[in-house]
């Protein structure tokens, strides 16, 4: 008997109260033969389990595991299970299953015929026995069933007639016969798992007396009606006839839909910063491909129902400039029209044009500028007094751009601000809100309830007019303008990023110390408009100011701290990975 066997009881009591270091313990223990790494992160009632060091062609077989496991374990309040191929920061581009759980009292013991039904259907016929390990025995278990050491290697007298899945499937798929095989070996080990309890009264003879059920079973009391489980008492030794634990009971919840609660549609929104891609005045400054602007970063931008960034810079071919370039730190930003078809192939739905760079070639440029964005297919936000919709999930989405400039929607009106974003609550479910505004500098990564200054100009006080515009109904406030990175917050349920920084600045911006620090913010937000959870993918900027992934989590570091030294009592937790979680 090993040492997982041993602490087996209350390892399992742990993960049913929701102990997701016992739960990982135990998925690492029945995914051992694949030898895969585990880490276990939950989300309200979604449990993501991310799976390292694992063959591609084994993701199937552990997935099926994870979720027989799981399904018996039955953790509170869980309606959905996630397994996915990688570290948390990578799951947006790798393998995954989603599977859905059913609540605790749907999980119930299989009747003699549906279980008779289940055995005849799913079992082999092959003289194999079941393998020894260290999960316990089963005492309930058929006398023909597949070797658990090769689960693909078995025989199959027949195959159970089509049903609908409960779960959703990404991966490349096995033959029918391996993927059968795979889950008659998922069932059995999910139901070895409720056999840990007794593994010990086996191997010993010693009977520790009664002991409480913990798997979310329904048995029946003494006069006949249903009890829950966690109220009935079972002997080690339970009767033959009617067994607590089984491979048909876990057959059976396995092999037909549970009810579940249907979760309520939500919308995700990948966001990034400053976008510019280089400029053709005064003089050229663009690469020889294109496709360098987002080739290190553009896969990460995908798995998204919507995807927004600021763009500081035109899309015209106006011959002049409305700035004196001559002067120092003044800057006029130009691209090509046709690299509108660029941020549209990078993966851009909606992009932001109230900045300080969007009359640079005149009101002629800046109209230039929405118009090639729309002619891709995208939506430019930013005119005055406009609020632009779409429709996701069936989720009417508004997004309003402001700046601290009086020829967009400024910051500096809150009374003007509060009554655009209230027109727009009454007309969508989901309000975002984009505004370029704050000081500007490696020294512009704190966040504070104050007007903030650069070369003596009021950028606005950010805190008060993201607070104010939720407190008017925004869901979600998207901030840029600093060049770095700022804190989160979450004010009334809604989630505000201060600064998303700088995203690309090809020989354009600075790439000095946190200046160089990117990311991609993930949020998923409920159909109410309520935060669900979010996650910093980070990115870094090389030398001529292009993306790529960062691994070493330069930008999670910076907002976490940053979140904890602005924010401390915002009811926020991101962890190292940059999952971005509600604080209980």
């Amino acid at each position: 008997m090993d040492e997982l066997t041993r602490l087996a009881p209350s390892l399992q009591t742990k993960a049913q109260q929701g102990d997701l270091e016992a739960t990982t313990q135990i998925l690492e223990h029945i995914t051992a033969a694949a030898q895969a790494r585990v880490k276990s992160v939950r989300q309200d009632q979604t449990l993501r389990i991310y799976l390292t060091q694992v063959h591609r062609g084994s993701l199937d077989g552990c997935a099926l595991m994870i979720y027989a496991a799981i399904y018996a374990l039955g953790i509170d309040g869980l309606t959905e299970l996630t397994v996915l191929e990688g570290l948390p920061q990578q799951n947006h581009q790798q393998w995954q299953q989603t599977f859905t759980l059913a609540s605790p009292a749907a999980v119930a013991v299989a009747d003699t015929k549906a279980a008779s039904h289940w055995r005849q259907n799913l079992l082999p016929t092959s003289q194999d026995t079941v393998a020894d390990n260290s999960l316990g025995a089963m005492p309930h278990a058929p006398d023909h069933a597949p070797e658990l050491a090769d689960p693909t290697a078995q025989t199959w007298s027949r195959l159970p007639s089509p049903r609908p899945q409960p779960w959703t499937l990404r991966p490349q798929r096995n033959s029918w016969l391996q993927w059968m095989a795979v889950l008659a070996f998922s069932f059995f080990l999910g139901a070895g798992m409720a056999q840990w309890r007794y593994g010990q009264v086996e191997a010993t003879g010693q009977n520790p007396g009664p002991s409480p059920v913990t798997f979310p079973l329904t048995a029946k009391a003494e006069g006949g009606a249903d009890a829950p489980a966690d109220t009935v008492e079972a002997s080690a030794e339970p009767p033959a006839a009617q067994p607590l634990y089984s491979v048909e009971a876990i057959g059976q919840a396995l092999a037909h839909d549970p009810p579940t609660l249907e979760p309520l549609p939500s919308v995700t929104i990948k966001a990034v910063g400053d976008i510019i891609m280089g400029t053709n005045y005064p003089r050229t400054r663009m690469p020889a491909d294109w496709q360098y602007f987002f080739d290190g970063i553009k896969f990460h931008l995908g798995e998204a129902d919507l995807v927004f960034g600021n763009f500081e810079s035109t899309l015209t071919e106006v011959p002049h400039s409305a700035k004196n370039v001559s002067r120092p730190n003044t800057f006029a930003f130009r691209s090509p029209p046709w690299y509108a078809s660029v941020l549209r192939a990078a993966g851009f739905d909606v992009l932001n044009v109230a900045n300080n760079h969007s009359l640079d070639f005149f009101e002629q440029g800046f109209n230039d500028t929405i118009a090639n964005i729309e002619s891709e297919g995208m939506i430019a936000v930013g005119r005055k007094g406009e609020i632009r919709y779409t429709e996701v999930n069936g989720i009417k989405v508004a997004f309003i751009g402001f700046s601290y400039l009086s020829v967009h929607n400024t910051v500096h009106d809150l009374d003007a601000a509060g009554a655009l974003v209230q027109e727009a609550e009454q007309n969508a479910d989901v309000v975002v809100i984009s505004v370029h505004a704050g000081k500007e500098g490696t020294d512009a990564v704190f966040s504070r309830n104050q007007n903030e200054y650069f070369y003596s100009e009021n950028r606005g006080n950010l805190v008060q007019f993201s607070r104010t515009v939720v407190d008017y109904g925004a869901d979600l406030v998207l901030g840029h303008g600093p060049h770095v990175p700022r804190a989160l917050e979450l004010y009334n349920n809604r989630l505000i990023a201060y600064s998303l920084g700088n995203f690309l600045g090809y020989r354009t911006l600075s790439t000095q110390g946190p200046l160089g620090l990117s990311l991609i913010l993930q949020v998923s937000i409920n159909g109410d408009g309520q935060f669900k959870d979010g996650l910093i993918i980070p990115a870094a900027l090389d030398a001529n100011g292009v993306p790529y992934l960062d691994n070493h989590f330069g930008s999670v570091i910076l907002i976490r701290n940053a979140t904890r030294r602005d924010f401390p009592d915002t009811p926020l937790v991101i962890d190292d990975v940059g999952n971005i979680l509600r604080r209980e």
